[in-house]
């Protein structure tokens, strides 16, 4: 019963990496409203934090809402670290070394949570995890860059500030991790987000531009992106987290998030898919899949089964 729960909470993993591979699409459709990206990162917490006050009251009324102090504690780090700080860290990073090298340093996350774990939970760290860990950041660079190293900048600065956005988004696996089993993930999410947009919101001042966006198309991709790859997808990676994964597995096969974005490129956008770039697919799925090898098939379903589980859920 207990291998199943983690089954199907792998599943959500997945799914929710899944969702979270579709935030491209989105950054798109609001850049072609004129939309900056402080505001986009600001709206994605937000318009979740809007979304989830009347699925939560209708869910579960007024008690839903209620946290005792140590889980507040951990959702206001992971807002204002893992939510509003990664964000700030990563739109830096981008503004100094660019879109490619600044998705290849925060594939650097799973080794975060690796080290994270050992220390946090005790978590064995035996030769699959590190092979799949070696196959799953070699996946995801060559996804990202197509193998075409010359747009790959370099600066200290930039450099830095890349980790410490990896470093920042592996935090949140941790912290959620911690109180996962006694907080509702709904009430997590809804508080995270709350410290998130609150901090975004005195770093990056998005209201001064907000007022002029304003329009219906606005509104629904804004309303969309804060259902799909924001409310959606953590309320999945949350459930998910409470089903007692080990959480030096969460990242890698949550970063499926890279196959879907390179596909979403390619079928709405005609971005140009090369053998390397397929390769790299190729090496975030099998990092997946190695995940997902155990010594006794009968304790460890196959991620076949670990998807269909997880989309029944």
């Amino acid at each position: 019963m207990i291998q199943k729960e983690k089954s199907i909470g792998y599943g959500m993993i997945f799914i929710s990496g899944s969702l979270w591979g579709t935030i491209g699409l989105f950054v798109n459709l609001f850049n072609g409203l004129g939309a900056e990206s402080s505001l986009i990162a600001f709206l994605r917490l937000f318009i979740g934090f809007l979304l989830l006050v009347p699925i939560m009251y209708i869910m579960g009324g007024r008690q839903i809402f209620l946290i005792n102090k140590k889980s507040l504690l951990f959702c206001f780090l992971s807002g204002v670290f893992s939510q509003a700080g990664f964000n700030l860290c990563y739109t830096e990073a981008v503004g100094n070394v660019g879109v490619a090298t600044a998705s290849v340093l925060l594939y650097t996350a799973p080794i975060f949570v690796c080290i994270m774990s050992r220390i946090f939970f005790k978590e064995t760290i035996g030769w699959k995890k590190l092979a799949a860990l070696a196959v799953n950041i070699v996946g995801c660079t060559l996804t990202v860059t197509g193998g075409n190293f010359s747009t790959v900048q370099f600066s200290v600065y930039g450099v830095l500030i890349g980790v410490a956005a990896g470093f920042l988004y592996g935090l949140m696996t941790i912290l959620a991790k911690k109180i996962s089993d006694n907080c509702p993930p709904m009430t997590i999410v809804f508080y995270s987000f709350l410290f998130g947009w609150l901090t975004m919101g005195v770093f990056s001042h998005p209201w001064d531009s907000i007022g002029l966006m304003i329009n219906w198309k606005f509104i629904i991709v804004s309303i969309a992106y804060g259902m799909i790859p924001t409310t959606g997808a953590y309320l999945l990676y949350m459930k998910g987290l409470s089903k007692g994964l080990e959480a030096s597995k969460v990242p890698i096969i949550a970063s499926v998030e890279t196959v879907v974005a390179a596909l979403i490129g390619f079928l709405l956008f005609r971005e140009e898919v090369g053998i390397i770039k397929i390769i790299g697919i190729a090496c975030v799925l099998f990092s997946i899949v190695i995940m997902n090898i155990s010594k006794n098939r009968k304790d460890t379903p196959n991620l076949k089964e670990t998807v269909k589980k997880g989309m029944i859920a």
